[in-house]
């Protein structure tokens, strides 16, 4: 098992010396993966929600559904700026 992981973390450094654009891509990846971890380790550790009513866990749901629909829309918007300046 050791190997494996050896042999993993040898292809990984590889490929970030190797290619700019596969370093960047990894690196990237590896941002957003320590950010996922991080944000689990936080919420396992804190508790967060567990004095919630079913009422209160309703209304965090809905607020965490809207800022996710704003926060797409601000992509989508985002997305088309850069369209618009490419033409």
């Amino acid at each position: 098992m050791l190997k494996i992981i050896i042999l993993a973390a040898i292809a990984g450094l590889g490929l970030i010396v190797g290619l700019r654009r596969s370093r960047e891509r990894l690196l990237e990846e590896l941002k957003a993966l320590s950010d996922v971890l991080l944000l689990r380790l936080l919420r396992w550790t804190s508790r967060f929600g567990g004095e919630l009513t079913p009422d209160g866990a309703a209304e965090q749901k809905m607020w965490r559904e809207l800022r996710l629909r704003d926060l797409q829309g601000l992509a989508q918007r985002a997305k088309q700026k850069q369209q618009n300046r490419a033409k």
